[in-house]
């Protein structure tokens, strides 16, 4: 049958239900397309989420090297700073060092009295009181090693007094150690052996 030999009726009846079949074809998918529309619209947010997290993972990850050699440098200064500043008083160590930088000196050590540890903000002061006999000039060399040892050491409160004997002078003194407080504001305890 050929569309042009039909009466103008008759085409126009053609025309008229192939437009209804469109009208009706699009009418029943367009609730689909309108659905599909919104899921994609959905996945492309989606998708420019994960490619922003890769992309902040992936800044992270360049930057890791430089990161991991940060840590190594902090955890080498800590470890040097824990040696000038060690978390425990170490009271034995010190007084064998003490004793044989006295003996170096000719110094006799005759008291050697740990305190109490004080608080004070991240760290603690270790007082030692300590009495010796000598010389003058060996108590002046005492102090100048004690000024060279790799941890922090104040001497305060020296009182020399002079003696009769094969010591020309008798000593007191505070050396004040420090200890790191890796725990602030935790009760504190006495000195450790």
């Amino acid at each position: 049958m050929d569309f042009k030999k039909l009466p103008f009726w008759g085409q126009f009846a053609v025309v008229a239900v192939m437009a209804i079949a469109l009208v009706a074809v699009a009418w029943m998918a367009y609730p689909n397309f309108s659905e599909m529309e919104k899921h994609n619209a959905a996945s492309r947010a989606e998708l420019e989420s994960l490619q922003t997290e890769i992309r902040k993972g992936q800044a992270i990850e360049a930057k890791l090297p430089e990161f991991e050699k940060e840590i190594e440098n902090l955890q080498l200064k800590l470890n040097d700073l824990l040696a000038i500043l060690p978390t425990e008083p170490e009271t034995g160590e010190l007084l064998k060092w003490v004793k044989n930088l006295a003996d170096q000196s000719n110094l006799d050590l005759k008291q050697f009295n740990p305190g109490a540890l004080k608080p004070v903000e991240f760290y603690k002061e270790f007082p030692i009181a300590m009495d010796v006999e000598g010389d003058y000039h060996d108590l002046g060399v005492f102090f100048d090693r004690i000024s060279k040892y790799s941890r922090i050491i104040n001497v305060s409160g020296v009182v020399i007094s002079a003696l009769q004997g094969p010591h020309s002078i008798k000593s007191s003194f505070t050396a004040t150690t420090f200890v790191y407080d890796d725990k602030p504001g935790a009760p504190q305890s006495g000195a450790s052996q």
